[in-house]
Protein backbone atom coordinates (compact mmCIF):
# COMPACT_ATOMS: atom_id res chain seq x y z
CA UNK A 1 0.00 0.00 0.00
CA UNK A 2 1.34 3.47 -0.83
CA UNK A 3 2.07 5.51 2.20
CA UNK A 4 -0.54 8.25 2.75
CA UNK A 5 0.73 11.79 2.91
CA UNK A 6 -0.74 14.77 4.81
CA UNK A 7 -1.25 17.90 2.68
CA UNK A 8 1.19 20.63 3.53
CA UNK A 9 -0.45 23.44 5.54
CA UNK A 10 1.57 26.15 3.80
CA UNK A 11 -0.80 26.70 0.86
CA UNK A 12 -3.79 27.16 3.21
CA UNK A 13 -1.84 29.61 5.41
CA UNK A 14 -0.74 31.50 2.36
CA UNK A 15 -4.32 31.73 1.13
CA UNK A 16 -5.48 32.98 4.56
CA UNK A 17 -2.76 35.61 4.66
CA UNK A 18 -3.67 36.74 1.17
CA UNK A 19 -7.32 37.24 2.11
CA UNK A 20 -6.59 39.48 5.14
CA UNK A 21 -5.98 42.66 3.10
CA UNK A 22 -9.11 41.92 1.09
CA UNK A 23 -11.19 41.53 4.26
CA UNK A 24 -9.69 44.72 5.69
CA UNK A 25 -10.55 46.62 2.53
CA UNK A 26 -14.08 45.23 2.57
CA UNK A 27 -14.50 46.26 6.21
CA UNK A 28 -13.13 49.72 5.48
CA UNK A 29 -15.42 50.02 2.49
CA UNK A 30 -18.41 49.04 4.62
CA UNK A 31 -17.53 51.70 7.20
CA UNK A 32 -17.06 54.36 4.52
CA UNK A 33 -20.34 53.36 2.87
CA UNK A 34 -22.17 53.54 6.20
CA UNK A 35 -20.72 56.99 6.91
CA UNK A 36 -21.60 58.14 3.40
CA UNK A 37 -25.19 56.95 3.82
CA UNK A 38 -25.39 58.69 7.19
CA UNK A 39 -23.95 61.89 5.66
CA UNK A 40 -26.53 61.85 2.87
CA UNK A 41 -29.36 61.15 5.32
CA UNK A 42 -28.31 64.00 7.62
CA UNK A 43 -28.06 66.43 4.71
CA UNK A 44 -31.45 65.29 3.40
CA UNK A 45 -32.91 66.11 6.83
CA UNK A 46 -31.15 69.52 6.71
CA UNK A 47 -29.14 68.71 9.82
CA UNK A 48 -26.48 71.28 10.65
CA UNK A 49 -24.48 71.78 13.83
CA UNK A 50 -21.45 74.09 13.76
CA UNK A 51 -19.12 72.86 16.52
CA UNK A 52 -16.51 75.60 16.32
CA UNK A 53 -16.47 78.08 17.79
CA UNK A 54 -19.95 78.89 19.06
CA UNK A 55 -20.51 75.52 20.78
CA UNK A 56 -17.56 76.30 23.01
CA UNK A 57 -18.16 79.97 23.51
CA UNK A 58 -21.73 80.92 22.63
CA UNK A 59 -20.51 83.92 20.62
CA UNK A 60 -19.65 84.85 17.90
CA UNK A 61 -22.30 82.96 15.98
CA UNK A 62 -21.54 81.39 12.57
CA UNK A 63 -23.07 84.24 10.57
CA UNK A 64 -21.21 86.80 12.67
CA UNK A 65 -17.96 84.96 11.99
CA UNK A 66 -18.69 84.84 8.27
CA UNK A 67 -19.58 88.54 8.11
CA UNK A 68 -17.17 90.15 10.56
CA UNK A 69 -14.39 87.72 11.51
CA UNK A 70 -11.74 85.43 10.09
CA UNK A 71 -10.82 82.08 11.61
CA UNK A 72 -7.33 81.81 13.08
CA UNK A 73 -5.46 78.56 13.84
CA UNK A 74 -4.09 79.82 17.18
CA UNK A 75 -6.57 82.50 18.26
CA UNK A 76 -9.79 80.88 16.97
CA UNK A 77 -10.99 84.09 15.27
CA UNK A 78 -9.80 87.63 14.55
CA UNK A 79 -11.49 90.71 13.15
CA UNK A 80 -11.26 91.16 9.40
CA UNK A 81 -9.02 94.18 9.89
CA UNK A 82 -6.77 92.52 12.47
CA UNK A 83 -4.04 91.27 10.16
CA UNK A 84 -3.71 94.59 8.37
CA UNK A 85 -3.51 96.41 11.71
CA UNK A 86 -0.79 93.99 12.75
CA UNK A 87 1.18 94.49 9.53
CA UNK A 88 0.97 98.26 9.94
CA UNK A 89 2.08 98.05 13.58
CA UNK A 90 5.10 95.91 12.72
CA UNK A 91 6.11 98.57 10.24
CA UNK A 92 5.50 101.65 12.42
CA UNK A 93 6.31 100.22 15.92
CA UNK A 94 3.76 102.19 17.99
CA UNK A 95 4.60 102.89 21.62
CA UNK A 96 1.40 101.39 23.05
CA UNK A 97 -0.61 98.28 22.19
CA UNK A 98 -4.16 98.07 23.56
CA UNK A 99 -5.26 94.46 24.15
CA UNK A 100 -8.67 93.20 25.20
CA UNK A 101 -12.11 92.06 24.15
CA UNK A 102 -15.16 93.89 22.77
CA UNK A 103 -15.01 96.44 25.60
CA UNK A 104 -11.81 97.70 23.98
CA UNK A 105 -12.62 96.97 20.33
CA UNK A 106 -16.05 98.64 20.39
CA UNK A 107 -14.74 101.59 22.40
CA UNK A 108 -13.03 104.78 21.29
CA UNK A 109 -11.14 105.20 24.55
CA UNK A 110 -7.80 103.96 23.13
CA UNK A 111 -7.84 106.67 20.46
CA UNK A 112 -8.97 109.27 23.02
CA UNK A 113 -6.20 108.12 25.36
CA UNK A 114 -3.57 108.74 22.69
CA UNK A 115 -4.95 112.24 22.11
CA UNK A 116 -4.61 113.01 25.81
CA UNK A 117 -1.07 111.61 25.90
CA UNK A 118 -0.03 113.70 22.91
CA UNK A 119 -0.59 116.82 25.00
CA UNK A 120 1.85 115.70 27.70
CA UNK A 121 4.35 113.26 26.17
CA UNK A 122 4.50 112.82 22.40
CA UNK A 123 6.95 109.90 22.72
CA UNK A 124 4.17 107.64 24.02
CA UNK A 125 1.30 109.07 21.98
CA UNK A 126 1.33 106.41 19.25
CA UNK A 127 -0.64 103.21 19.59
CA UNK A 128 -2.56 100.39 17.96
CA UNK A 129 -5.71 98.60 19.07
CA UNK A 130 -5.36 94.81 18.68
CA UNK A 131 -8.48 93.86 20.63
CA UNK A 132 -10.94 91.21 19.42
CA UNK A 133 -14.57 90.70 20.56
CA UNK A 134 -15.25 87.43 22.33
CA UNK A 135 -11.68 86.88 23.44
CA UNK A 136 -10.45 85.82 26.87
CA UNK A 137 -7.01 86.01 28.48
CA UNK A 138 -6.36 82.63 26.84
CA UNK A 139 -6.32 84.23 23.39
CA UNK A 140 -4.60 87.33 24.80
CA UNK A 141 -1.78 85.22 26.20
CA UNK A 142 -1.22 83.48 22.87
CA UNK A 143 -1.55 86.73 20.96
CA UNK A 144 1.06 88.49 23.08
CA UNK A 145 3.74 85.94 22.27
CA UNK A 146 2.79 85.42 18.63
CA UNK A 147 1.87 88.91 17.47
CA UNK A 148 2.48 91.68 19.98
CA UNK A 149 6.05 91.40 21.27
CA UNK A 150 7.45 91.49 17.74
CA UNK A 151 6.05 95.05 17.48
CA UNK A 152 8.44 96.04 20.32
CA UNK A 153 5.95 98.27 22.16
CA UNK A 154 6.98 100.40 25.09
CA UNK A 155 3.78 99.55 26.95
CA UNK A 156 0.83 97.13 26.69
CA UNK A 157 -2.59 97.69 28.23
CA UNK A 158 -4.61 94.57 29.09
CA UNK A 159 -8.37 94.60 29.69
CA UNK A 160 -10.07 91.21 29.82
CA UNK A 161 -12.41 89.46 32.24
CA UNK A 162 -15.95 89.40 30.87
CA UNK A 163 -15.59 86.49 28.46
CA UNK A 164 -13.26 84.66 30.84
CA UNK A 165 -16.02 84.13 33.38
CA UNK A 166 -18.83 83.20 30.98
CA UNK A 167 -19.97 79.57 30.88
CA UNK A 168 -18.07 77.34 28.47
CA UNK A 169 -20.58 75.45 26.34
CA UNK A 170 -17.85 72.89 25.61
CA UNK A 171 -14.33 72.52 26.98
CA UNK A 172 -12.64 75.52 28.62
CA UNK A 173 -10.64 77.76 26.30
CA UNK A 174 -7.32 76.23 27.34
CA UNK A 175 -8.50 72.80 26.14
CA UNK A 176 -9.93 74.01 22.85
CA UNK A 177 -7.38 73.99 20.07
CA UNK A 178 -9.06 72.44 17.01
CA UNK A 179 -6.63 71.68 14.21
CA UNK A 180 -7.19 72.53 10.57
CA UNK A 181 -8.65 69.10 9.76
CA UNK A 182 -10.99 69.22 12.76
CA UNK A 183 -12.16 72.72 11.85
CA UNK A 184 -12.79 71.63 8.25
CA UNK A 185 -14.72 68.55 9.38
CA UNK A 186 -16.78 70.67 11.77
CA UNK A 187 -17.71 73.03 8.97
CA UNK A 188 -18.41 70.49 6.19
CA UNK A 189 -19.19 66.97 7.49
CA UNK A 190 -22.63 66.42 8.97
CA UNK A 191 -21.55 63.07 10.43
CA UNK A 192 -18.79 64.77 12.40
CA UNK A 193 -21.19 67.50 13.50
CA UNK A 194 -23.65 64.85 14.74
CA UNK A 195 -20.84 63.13 16.64
CA UNK A 196 -19.80 66.38 18.33
CA UNK A 197 -23.40 67.22 19.22
CA UNK A 198 -23.91 63.79 20.79
CA UNK A 199 -20.62 64.02 22.66
CA UNK A 200 -21.44 67.49 23.99
CA UNK A 201 -24.91 66.34 25.04
CA UNK A 202 -23.47 63.44 27.01
CA UNK A 203 -20.91 65.74 28.61
CA UNK A 204 -23.61 68.17 29.73
CA UNK A 205 -25.64 65.33 31.27
CA UNK A 206 -22.57 63.99 33.05
CA UNK A 207 -21.42 67.44 34.20
CA UNK A 208 -24.44 69.79 34.35
CA UNK A 209 -22.41 72.56 35.99
CA UNK A 210 -20.52 74.13 33.13
CA UNK A 211 -16.96 75.29 33.68
CA UNK A 212 -15.90 78.86 33.12
CA UNK A 213 -14.31 79.60 29.76
CA UNK A 214 -11.24 80.49 31.83
CA UNK A 215 -11.18 79.45 35.47
CA UNK A 216 -10.28 82.06 38.08
CA UNK A 217 -6.89 80.48 38.75
CA UNK A 218 -6.15 80.13 35.04
CA UNK A 219 -7.14 83.78 34.60
CA UNK A 220 -4.56 84.78 37.20
CA UNK A 221 -1.94 82.56 35.58
CA UNK A 222 -2.59 84.03 32.13
CA UNK A 223 -2.16 87.57 33.45
CA UNK A 224 1.06 86.60 35.25
CA UNK A 225 2.47 85.02 32.10
CA UNK A 226 1.55 88.04 29.98
CA UNK A 227 3.22 90.40 32.44
CA UNK A 228 6.36 88.24 32.67
CA UNK A 229 6.72 87.85 28.90
CA UNK A 230 6.16 91.55 28.27
CA UNK A 231 8.67 92.45 30.97
CA UNK A 232 11.33 90.19 29.45
CA UNK A 233 10.74 91.93 26.12
CA UNK A 234 11.17 95.34 27.73
CA UNK A 235 7.50 96.38 27.73
CA UNK A 236 5.56 97.71 30.71
CA UNK A 237 2.04 96.40 31.40
CA UNK A 238 -1.03 98.26 32.61
CA UNK A 239 -3.81 95.97 33.86
CA UNK A 240 -7.27 97.53 33.51
CA UNK A 241 -10.20 96.23 35.56
CA UNK A 242 -13.43 95.94 33.55
CA UNK A 243 -16.12 98.35 34.82
CA UNK A 244 -19.80 97.45 35.02
CA UNK A 245 -23.19 98.93 35.82
CA UNK A 246 -24.71 95.65 36.98
CA UNK A 247 -26.60 95.38 40.24
CA UNK A 248 -27.91 92.32 42.04
CA UNK A 249 -31.50 91.67 41.02
CA UNK A 250 -31.23 93.90 37.94
CA UNK A 251 -28.94 91.77 35.77
CA UNK A 252 -29.55 91.84 31.97
CA UNK A 253 -31.76 88.84 31.18
CA UNK A 254 -30.13 88.14 27.81
CA UNK A 255 -26.95 86.98 29.54
CA UNK A 256 -28.77 83.97 30.99
CA UNK A 257 -29.57 82.60 27.54
CA UNK A 258 -26.04 81.56 26.70
CA UNK A 259 -23.45 83.19 28.95
CA UNK A 260 -24.47 82.14 32.46
CA UNK A 261 -26.53 79.26 33.77
CA UNK A 262 -27.46 81.21 36.91
CA UNK A 263 -27.89 84.93 36.37
CA UNK A 264 -27.74 85.59 40.12
CA UNK A 265 -24.03 84.75 40.04
CA UNK A 266 -23.19 87.55 37.58
CA UNK A 267 -22.26 90.35 39.99
CA UNK A 268 -20.16 88.32 42.46
CA UNK A 269 -18.56 86.35 39.62
CA UNK A 270 -17.44 89.47 37.77
CA UNK A 271 -16.20 91.04 40.99
CA UNK A 272 -14.08 87.93 41.67
CA UNK A 273 -12.30 88.32 38.33
CA UNK A 274 -11.87 92.07 38.89
CA UNK A 275 -10.33 91.34 42.29
CA UNK A 276 -8.04 88.75 40.71
CA UNK A 277 -6.80 91.45 38.33
CA UNK A 278 -5.99 93.67 41.30
CA UNK A 279 -4.23 90.83 43.10
CA UNK A 280 -2.03 89.96 40.12
CA UNK A 281 -1.09 93.61 39.63
CA UNK A 282 -0.08 93.85 43.29
CA UNK A 283 2.01 90.68 43.29
CA UNK A 284 3.77 91.40 39.99
CA UNK A 285 4.14 95.18 40.50
CA UNK A 286 2.37 95.82 37.21
CA UNK A 287 0.52 99.13 36.99
CA UNK A 288 -3.12 98.76 37.99
CA UNK A 289 -5.74 100.95 36.36
CA UNK A 290 -8.73 100.24 38.59
CA UNK A 291 -11.45 101.58 36.31
CA UNK A 292 -13.98 99.21 37.91
CA UNK A 293 -13.53 100.81 41.33
CA UNK A 294 -13.67 104.35 39.95
CA UNK A 295 -16.85 103.70 37.99
CA UNK A 296 -18.51 101.82 40.86
CA UNK A 297 -18.04 104.87 43.10
CA UNK A 298 -19.46 107.27 40.51
CA UNK A 299 -23.17 108.07 40.98
CA UNK A 300 -23.37 108.94 37.25
CA UNK A 301 -22.13 105.51 36.16
CA UNK A 302 -25.34 104.48 34.40
CA UNK A 303 -24.73 107.21 31.83
CA UNK A 304 -21.42 105.59 30.85
CA UNK A 305 -22.85 102.31 29.54
CA UNK A 306 -25.04 100.88 26.85
CA UNK A 307 -28.14 98.97 27.94
CA UNK A 308 -26.02 95.85 28.61
CA UNK A 309 -24.10 97.50 31.45
CA UNK A 310 -20.85 96.26 29.89
CA UNK A 311 -19.96 98.34 26.83
CA UNK A 312 -19.39 102.08 26.89
CA UNK A 313 -21.16 104.99 25.25
CA UNK A 314 -19.26 108.21 24.47
CA UNK A 315 -19.36 109.44 28.05
CA UNK A 316 -17.85 106.17 29.23
CA UNK A 317 -15.16 106.34 26.56
CA UNK A 318 -14.20 109.84 27.70
CA UNK A 319 -13.96 108.75 31.33
CA UNK A 320 -11.94 105.67 30.42
CA UNK A 321 -9.52 107.70 28.31
CA UNK A 322 -8.93 110.03 31.25
CA UNK A 323 -8.27 107.11 33.60
CA UNK A 324 -6.13 105.07 31.21
CA UNK A 325 -4.02 108.06 30.12
CA UNK A 326 -3.22 108.82 33.76
CA UNK A 327 -2.32 105.17 34.41
CA UNK A 328 -0.03 105.05 31.38
CA UNK A 329 1.75 108.22 32.52
CA UNK A 330 2.19 106.65 35.95
CA UNK A 331 3.59 103.46 34.42
CA UNK A 332 6.04 105.30 32.17
CA UNK A 333 7.04 107.95 34.73
CA UNK A 334 6.66 106.24 38.13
Amino acid sequence: MPRSSTPSPEPRSARSAATLPVLALLALGAVVAALAIAEVALRWRHFHYRPFPEVQFGWPEPQTIADEFLTDPDLLWVTKGYRQRLRDARRTHPAIVFLGDSCVEFSRYPEMTLTRLAAVDASIATGVKLSVPGWTTEQGRTQLGRDVLSIHPHLVTVEFGWNDHWDALGPPDADTHPGAITQWAGAHLRVFQAYVKAREGLEVRRHPDRPRRVSLERYRENLRVMIAEASRAGARVVLITAPSDHERGREPRYLEARHLKQLSTLVPLHEAYVQATRDVAAETHATLCDAAATVAADPRRRAYFRHDGIHFVDAGDRLMSQLVAACIERAVHP
